[in-house]
C-alpha cells in the first residue's frame, strides 16, 4: 500500500516535562480532537537531564524520558491518535547532548579519552595543547586548586567504579588512578588487590578501543566480587579516607584524567570542545559522522518504522557542519512520506535553501520553522 505524506493543517505545541506526562497528555486527546487538531507537535521526549523542563538537554537518546512516560505508553496514544486521524510531529535535537554525569556515551569519553569507543561522538579538539589534550569539564564554582582546599573534591566507588564527585556531580576515573587509589595511605598492598594493579598495567599497553573497553569492565567487574569480601571492603576505605585527606593525592589523582576540571568562567576565553551557543552544559555531536548518525537516530528511526512518528522537526539546523547531508540522510532514513521541517535562523536577506529535502519553505525572520504557522 502506497503511504501518503501527513500534512499538518492544524498544529499543537506540547511541552513535555515531570509536570507534564504522557499520561497528561493522553486527558487532553478527546479535547484537541474537538478543535481540529490534525497534528501534535511535540517537544524532544528522550530521556533528559533529571528535571529538565524543556528535553534538549538529552542524555539518552536510546531512551524515552522516564519522568515523562513509556514506550507501552506512547504506543497506546499513538493508537488513540490514529483513530482520530491525528498525526505526531517529533521534535529531535541532532546538534547536541547534555553534558551531564547521566549521559554514558560523554562519560565514556571522560573515563577513557581517546580509546573511549564513543570518542568521535563528541566535537572535542584533542589536541589543544592549552589543555594539554584533555577535554575541559567548566563546572567548578572555583579553581580547582581552591576546590580541593576547601575540601569540595572527594574520590569515591560507586556502581562498579572510581569517581571523582564535586557537588552534586562525579566524573569516572581512569583505570591509571585505580592503582593510586589502591595503595594510598597503605604501608602494603593487600594481596586481593594485587592482580588488579597488574591488570591495570596490561590494560594501559592496550590500544585497541574494543578490546581496551572489554578489558576495563573485566577489571571493574573482578573489582566488585573481591570488594564483596569485609577485610578488602575496609581496605578500600582505608584507602579512600586516607586520599580524600591529602590535598596532593586529590590533586595528582585530578591530574591523571583525560579530563580537566576546571573553573566555569574559564570558558569565557578558552574552550576545547563545541558548545550550544555559550552554554557549556551542552557539548555538540559529530553528526556529519555516518556512525554518530546512524547512533544517534536509532531509536527515532524504530519509532518512525512504528509509526508512532509521521514526521520530524530538527532542531537548530544552523549548528550541523553539513545541514545539507544531514538532511538528505535524515529523509533517505524516515522515507519519503514522512513531513520534515527544520528550525533556521535567517539572517536578513537570507532565505531557505530551496534544495533541502524538506516540507515548508514559507519562512520569516520572526518564525524560525520551515513549518507555515
Amino acid at each position: 500500500m502506497l503511504k501518503v505524506m501527513k500534512n499538518p493543517i492544524s498544529t499543537y505545541r506540547v511541552q513535555f516535562h515531570k509536570n507534564f506526562t504522557f499520561s497528561d497528555f493522553e486527558c487532553l486527546i478527546p479535547y484537541l480532537d474537538k478543535l481540529g487538531v490534525k497534528t501534535i507537535y511535540a517537544s524532544p521526549i528522550f530521556e533528559a537531564v533529571p528535571g529538565s523542563l524543556h528535553g534538549y538537554d538529552a542524555v539518552n537518546l536510546h531512551r524515552i524520558n522516564p519522568e515523562i512516560g513509556t514506550e507501552a505508553q506512547l504506543k497506546v496514544i499513538s493508537r488513540q491518535l490514529k483513530k482520530r486521524g491525528i498525526s505526531w510531529l517529533q521534535d529531535i535535537v541532532p546538534n547536541h547532548m547534555a553534558f551531564h554525569p547521566n549521559n554514558a556515551w560523554l562519560m565514556d569519553v571522560l573515563e577513557k579519552g581517546q580509546r573511549s569507543l564513543y570518542s568521535t561522538f563528541f566535537d572535542i579538539d584533542w589536541t589543544n595543547a592549552q589543555q594539554k589534550e584533555r577535554l575541559m569539564v567548566p563546572f567548578l564554582g572555583a579553581s580547582l586548586e581552591e576546590v580541593i582546599e576547601k575540601g569540595e573534591l572527594a574520590v569515591a566507588y560507586q556502581n562498579r567504579r572510581f569517581v571523582l564527585i564535586n557537588q552534586d556531580s562525579s566524573y569516572p576515573l581512569h583505570l591509571r588512578s585505580y592503582a593510586t587509589i589502591l595503595q594510598a595511605g597503605t604501608g602494603k598492598t593487600n594481596k586481593s588487590i594485587q592482580p588488579i594493579l597488574e591488570l591495570v598495567q596490561e590494560l594501559d599497553s592496550i590500544a585497541d578501543t574494543k578490546t581496551y573497553a572489554a578489558g576495563c569492565a573485566e577489571l571493574q567487574e573482578k573489582l566488585a566480587s573481591i570488594l564483596t569480601e569485609s577485610s578488602d571492603k575496609d581496605y578500600l576505605e582505608t584507602c579512600l579516607k586516607a586520599l580524600n585527606t591529602d590535598s596532593k593525592l586529590l590533586q595528582k589523582i585530578a591530574d591523571e584524567q583525560t579530563y580537566r576540571l576546571c573553573y566555569y568562567g574559564e570558558t569565557d576565553q578558552q574552550i576545547n570542545y563545541r558548545r550550544f551557543f555559550t552554554v557549556n552544559a551542552l557539548i555538540c555531536l559529530n553528526i556529519q559522522d555516518p556512525v554518530v548518525f546512524e547512533q544517534v537516530h536509532q531509536y527515532t528511526k524504530q519509532l518512525l518504522d512504528l509509526e508512532v512518528f509521521q514526521g520530524l522537526r530538527v532542531d537548530h539546523i544552523d549548528g550541523l557542519y553539513d545541514p545539507n547531508t544531514y538532511l538528505e540522510r535524515l529523509r533517505k532514513l524516515a522515507g519519503e512520506q514522512a513531513y520534515l521541517v527544520v528550525e533556521k535562523i535567517l539572517g536578513q536577506g537570507e532565505e531557505l535553501p530551496q534544495h533541502w529535502p524538506i516540507e515548508g519553505q514559507r519562512v520569516t525572520n520572526t518564525c524560525r520553522c520551515s513549518i507555515t504557522c
